[in-house]
């Protein structure tokens, strides 16, 4: 085993929101896939970073409980470690269930050695959701003694916190005193979790700010399988990319609002959706649904409320969302001979039909260089000259769409069919069918027109 060159602090600072942080995940795994390292991992990927594993304890447990659980090796927990510290810099650290003594023992010393100055966030995992144990006795003491002095935020839930401090922790006002005990027992920030609070969930921050309360709401009945892992990990990627613990552990809550929301059940109980389905795969889609509104709030992660009849709002955060117009560019070229380029429709709706080549605009484009894109991307040709030639409104399954009408002079490369167009063809205006789209047909008037 090769020796790790120490991580510090200026390591950390290479990761910003703009690139791909490396967590260092430490933890047990989890057949369901909804708690532990696959969390973890499932977590720092859908918000932009990289997590590298080590491992503690294989257990056996579904979604609603843990059968039983045996630790790994000291030594092979400490080399997974130093492994992932061979392979590059580490920007954070999330640990996990630890399981022993010696499994805690062994990452204090290698973050000591090899990871100081870097974000440490620690979920100290003593119970399952479930209630069952997943530590052995006296797991609580060393944790104290031995990381909470190196965390950067320490993550326990009402149990967890109670254990750590001997303290009662059952009101938000026992939260903010157990949350303030345990910085003075050396931790940077600690957020005390009350998603076992009788009631509506908060969580409570306590750092070098002061005090911050995160309310919440019960998104789905009865328990949630991996909450506390999704959410420190989540916080140990934002960390790593730079944000303070106050915004990283916000961003982080709304990441897993969103994510139960998303969720699932299985025979054992509800699962958390890391990601996004599916969809409905090979089933003809509904293009509307394209231009529907969003189910939940994009500020608060809040169900919106209102009808198609006026504009959907958040009842939480007073967030409105307007049906804008879609802004779209078409292209009108022509070649040597006069013929007009179309496309064939490779998708719904109307598939098969002729078309402009042309499309939606991403974010951050002009319309002439969503122009130029779609052209490349529909044909494989690029315009040596691409003007403006008017605009247009058109209502299509979409929902209303703003069109620009580009002008593409001297298209030059090989005729390609590719993204949603199946076949090209140039065709003069006289035989030219009705086109998919009645924007498109009125967009050939312009043709002679320059």
């Amino acid at each position: 085993m090769k020796t790790c060159p120490k991580t510090n602090t200026a390591h950390h600072r290479l990761a910003s929101p703009g690139n791909r942080p490396q967590v260092l995940l430490v933890g047990g795994t989890d057949p369901s896939g909804g708690a532990g390292l696959f969390a973890d991992v499932k977590t720092v990927a859908a918000l932009g970073a990289h997590g590298c594993e080590a491992v503690t304890a294989v257990t056996v447990q579904d979604s609603g409980r843990v059968y039983r659980w045996q630790p790994l090796d000291s030594v092979l927990i400490r080399d997974q470690m130093l492994a992932c510290c061979d392979d590059g810099p580490i920007h954070a650290v999330k640990t996990g269930m630890l399981g022993g003594i010696a499994a805690v023992e062994a990452v204090a010393d290698v973050y000591r050695e090899r990871l100081a100055g870097v974000p440490l966030v620690v979920d100290p995992v003593l119970v399952a959701g479930s209630g069952d144990s997943l530590s052995a006795t006296g797991l609580a003491e060393v944790v104290v003694q031995r990381l909470v002095p190196l965390t950067s935020l320490l993550t326990p839930n009402l149990d967890e916190a109670e254990a750590l401090t001997g303290m009662r922790v059952r009101t938000p006002d026992e939260m903010k005193a157990a949350a303030e005990r345990l910085v003075e027992m050396g931790a940077r920030s600690v957020l005390v979790k009350g998603g076992h609070l009788e009631g509506e969930p908060l969580d409570v921050l306590a750092g070098e700010g002061g005090f911050r309360v995160f309310p919440g709401r019960r998104l789905v009945p009865g328990k949630v399988h991996g909450t506390g892992c999704t959410l420190a990990s989540g916080c140990a990627a934002l960390l790593g990319a730079g944000y303070p613990p106050d915004r990283a552990v916000e961003r982080a809550l709304f990441y897993l609002r969103g994510a139960v929301k998303d969720g699932f059940r299985k025979n054992g109980g509800y699962l958390i959706g890391h990601f996004p389905g599916i969809g409905p795969g090979l089933k003809p889609g509904k293009p509307s649904a394209f231009y529907a509104p969003p189910r939940f709030c994009p500020g608060c992660g809040t169900a919106m409320v209102g009808t198609g009849e006026r504009h959907m709002n958040c009842p939480f955060c007073g967030l409105i969302f307007y049906r804008n117009p879609l802004p779209a560019a078409m292209i009108l070229a022509t070649d040597s001979r006069g013929r007009v380029l179309l496309v064939r429709r490779a998708f719904e709706p109307h598939r098969g039909a002729l078309c402009l080549p042309g499309g939606f605009m991403d974010l951050g484009e002009t319309p002439a260089e969503c122009a130029a894109r779609e052209l490349m991307e529909e044909t494989r040709l690029t315009a040596g000259r691409m003007t403006l030639a008017g605009s247009d409104y058109d209502t299509t399954e979409y929902g209303g769409v703003a069109l620009y009408v580009f002008r593409a002079w001297d298209p030059t490369g090989s005729a390609t069919p590719g993204d949603d167009a199946s076949e090209i063809l140039w065709l003069s205006p006289d035989r030219i069918p009705p086109l998919a789209f009645a924007a498109h047909n009125r967009a050939l008037s312009l043709l002679g027109t320059d």
